[in-house]
């Protein structure tokens, strides 16, 4: 790959980066003025009830883990939770809203960080869509990385029904989304909408297996492990 797409990748991750540290304060506010054409809420309830039917014993990695709803889910079943963002405000949010002592936090660049550990379960809410399509593979060679031999993986996220309520489009070759902040000022974010008919061969491709559901409207969650070599 030359140098160009480079930087278009990496001025496109810096700039969603920038956008949920200023967001933080207002994300999932429903006074706050919504920074997308139509804003999807994913129900708590609907979470609590996913992350239970999870059940994720042990050691869990958040990753990108937001302001906090799906951490506090987590950590009402696990012994500990490692979570990570790249935004420190969301970080810095995630403390003060789920304030649990078997919580401990990261601030990394997930398309940087390598993992000291590896976990029982790794968990993912609302991320994978803003994985670039170019570093898909390698996401998933880190989430491989994380887990322990008889580990899982779950995510949560919108599907490919959510592309009617969004303003997308493609420059240099990436899926980019308008996002618009309380004071006007605007952002593109890298937003892949998969559908789970896709998404799942593509994962078993590179090793896994996965049962993909879709879940209200317009979500999608998938639990899933490596696929163990048979001789």
């Amino acid at each position: 790959m030359s140098s160009e797409p480079h930087r278009s990748i990496d001025n496109a991750i810096g700039a969603q980066i920038r956008y949920y540290d200023l967001r933080a304060p207002e994300y999932l506010d429903p006074l706050a003025p919504p920074d997308r054409p139509v804003r999807d809420v994913f129900s708590p309830t609907t979470a609590r009830i996913l992350i239970d039917e999870l059940a994720p014993r042990g050691e869990v990695l958040e990753l990108a883990c937001g302001p906090g709803g799906f951490t506090a889910e987590l950590a009402r079943h696990s012994s500990t939770v490692t979570a990570i963002d790249a935004s420190e405000q969301m970080l810095a949010r995630n403390r003060v809203e789920v304030d649990r002592p078997n919580v401990r936090y990261i601030h990394a660049n997930l398309f940087e960080w390598r993992p000291g550990s590896r976990y029982d379960v790794v968990f993912f809410g609302f991320w994978l869509s803003h994985v670039p399509p170019s570093l898909f593979d390698d996401f998933w060679r880190l989430v491989g990385s994380c887990l322990r031999d008889d580990g899982r993986v779950a995510f949560i996220d919108e599907d490919d029904r959510g592309t009617a309520n969004d303003d997308l489009r493609t420059v240099d070759g990436l899926p980019l989304a308008r996002r618009t902040l309380a004071d006007g000022r605007e952002f593109d974010v890298i937003k892949v909408f998969w559908n789970p008919d896709d998404l799942a061969p593509r994962l078993r491709s590179l090793g896994w297996r996965f049962n993909i559901k879709r879940v209200d409207e317009p979500f999608m969650y998938g639990v899933g492990s490596q696929r163990k070599e048979t001789r």
